[in-house]
């Protein structure tokens, strides 16, 4: 299976995100992902927008947390980080909030944003650790199967 261009420009923005967090400078990272100067240049701002966001954010208030890291400022596409602007989102936190809600629909049925820039998002969401997920597994499976309840309720 081939990836597409994007698919695979995501993938290696990944890589070198975690190549870099280990302290590899961009040259090294270049010749181990086998990237071209065009490719390593869009990596470079990329990181680089991503890390001075997070320095102003943390500059201007200081208890901040990934929640409060401004979308226009984060590693996703461009014409992504305006869509989403347009739509209301100024946070990963908005964002994650958005996919929390089980009462709305998914990201991907926003016009302009398909099942792919969704996917970009849903990624970046959980590089931070901010991808709903079940809150408490307990109650889930709880309320799957009602018979395994705890306070007799269910049996």
């Amino acid at each position: 299976m081939t990836l597409s261009r994007t698919e695979q420009a995501h993938i290696n923005l990944d890589q070198a995100r975690d190549l870099r967090a280990a302290g590899l400078p961009y040259r090294e990272i270049a010749r181990r992902l086998a990237l071209s100067p065009s490719q390593l240049r869009h990596i470079r701002r990329a990181l680089s927008r991503a890390k001075a966001a997070q320095t102003r954010l943390r500059a201007t208030r200081p208890g901040a947390s990934e929640r409060d890291l401004p979308i226009a400022r984060s590693v996703l596409p461009s014409g992504l980080r305006q869509q989403l602007r347009k739509f209301g989102y100024q946070t990963l936190g908005d964002l994650a909030d958005r996919l929390a809600d089980p009462d709305l629909p998914g990201l991907e049925t926003l016009p302009g944003i398909g099942p792919h820039r969704a996917g970009l998002v849903k990624a970046l969401l959980n590089h931070f650790g901010l991808l709903p997920g079940p809150a408490d597994l307990q109650a889930e499976i709880e309320a799957i199967f009602p018979e395994l309840q705890e306070d007799g309720t269910g049996q």
